[in-house]
């Protein structure tokens, strides 16, 4: 997990397997998420899941994500490997399920 908060990406979060970036709009903190970035041989880009996150969900969000990882993995899969077998859909049901 990468987390940015700066106009310049410091956290690359663009290459987290989930990746956070904080944002002001007009005064109140969002939290935009993307997923399946890599920054090894296999580089990738998160691809972003959606609107953002409120400060008051988004731990609730990386949660949900966290346990979607866990109930879908194969074995000791990685976070990344698990992303690039099922897809964005299954996480991104999950995530903006209401």
């Amino acid at each position: 997990m990468k987390i940015s908060g700066c106009i310049n990406a410091c956290g690359h979060h663009h290459v987290g397997h989930i990746g956070v970036l904080g944002v002001d709009k007009k005064g109140t903190e969002f939290y935009q998420i993307s997923l399946g970035g890599s920054a090894d041989e296999n580089a990738s880009l998160g691809d972003i899941t959606g609107r953002a996150f409120t400060e008051d969900t988004i731990v609730d969000a990386i949660e949900t994500l966290v346990t979607s990882y866990i109930d879908m993995r194969q074995d000791d899969e990685r976070f990344i490997d698990t992303y690039r077998r099922v897809g964005m859909q299954p996480f991104k049901e999950r995530l903006y399920a209401e």
